[in-house]
């Protein structure tokens, strides 16, 4: 998740800048400015002198990173079994925690975030240019292989699971956008609901989310955990290739493709604004209101924030990029970049 914390000047953000010392995950406050992760893929930036809260202000900074000329993403493939590794650990201690700063000892983007130079990055990663991204879940593996790779619902291995079990097509494809989903009593992200799950209790969870009826014993039987990983373009170096296949391989997971995509194929078939379309999409079009947060990270919005959610909606304080720029009259990049 590209967390990032912005201080906004009393002018309406036009003089924005972003504070680096406080890229901070959700729950710390850095310079008088606080940042909170709301649901999956929507981040709240909050201003140090006017209340106002603006959801991905950083998105279109972020796109140019992949589109700019020149720059590439090198994407892998992998699979393990789910017995030998969960995805939670997959994520925590294989991949490393969004700050490389703080993920695990021994983690890929920790080990990124201290050997930089030797990889021959040109800077010291951050929250934001944390080297790799990595599926946050068998599902969201399944929708990033379709995305990037133009791989068939029907012949992925976990999107050919789901269909086997009886989730209708149109189901599994309307939901490769992250909608929100009604699921015991709340409705919230598709993707928040399937999180860090292993494949077996994804594809269960996912039954129980279409509301298709179904026998225990005749679910599909998936013991693999499949994942869509990329080196980000800032760390596309050949010694960064060999760390990170060296840490999967040590982890006892397996690389079954691997490749590159240039900027140009990213910016044409919009890659980067499919596989990162629920961040566009709360950044530009979907509303503050439609957002409901699970009860937890409202709790984390409060304690960041000194107010509750509920509260900054009804009194008119919290705006997606889009609006937030037209709001305070200022360039979406320039402002939030």
């Amino acid at each position: 998740m590209f967390a990032r914390t912005f201080r906004i000047g009393g002018q309406f953000l036009k003089k924005a800048v972003e504070s680096r010392a406080g890229r901070t995950s959700m729950g710390v406050i850095a310079g008088g400015v606080g940042l909170a992760m709301v649901a999956q893929y929507a981040e709240v930036a909050k201003a140090d002198e006017k209340p106002v809260f603006v959801i991905n202000g950083f998105y279109m900074s972020m796109r140019e990173k992949y589109t700019k000329p020149g720059k590439s993403i090198y994407f892998m493939t992998v699979e393990w079994p789910s017995a030998s590794l969960s995805w939670e650990d997959f994520r925590a201690k294989v991949l490393g925690g969004t700050d490389p700063s703080a993920a695990a000892a021994g983690s890929v983007r920790n080990d990124i975030y201290l050997n930089w130079e030797s990889l021959k990055l040109p800077g010291k990663p951050n929250v934001g240019d944390n080297g790799v991204h990595a599926s946050a879940s068998p599902f969201e593996g399944m929708c990033e292989r379709l995305n990037w790779l133009g791989a068939d619902l029907e012949s992925d291995y976990f999107g050919a699971a789901l269909l086997k079990a009886g989730i209708p097509k149109q189901t599994v494809l309307d939901w490769t956008i992250d909608p929100q989903v009604p699921f015991k009593g709340s409705k919230g992200s598709i993707f928040d609901f399937l999180e860090d799950m292993d494949a077996q209790p994804c594809l269960k969870k996912a039954l129980d989310i279409s509301g298709v009826s179904y026998n225990s014993w005749n679910i599909p039987s998936v013991d693999k955990n499949m994942a869509f990983v990329f080196i980000k373009p800032h760390a596309v170096t050949e010694e960064t290739k060999a760390l990170v296949k060296s840490k999967f391989g040590s982890s006892g997971i397996t690389i079954t493709k691997e490749g590159s995509l240039d900027a140009k194929t990213i910016d044409e078939k919009k890659l980067i604004d499919q596989h990162y379309y629920s961040i566009a999409n709360k950044a530009t079009l979907q509303k503050p209101k439609d957002l409901n947060p699970p009860a937890a990270k409202q709790e984390k919005f409060a304690e960041m924030f000194g107010i509750t959610w509920e509260k900054a909606l009804e009194d008119g304080l919290v705006y997606n990029a889009a609006d937030a720029c037209e709001k305070l009259g200022v360039d979406g990049s320039d402002a939030f970049g």
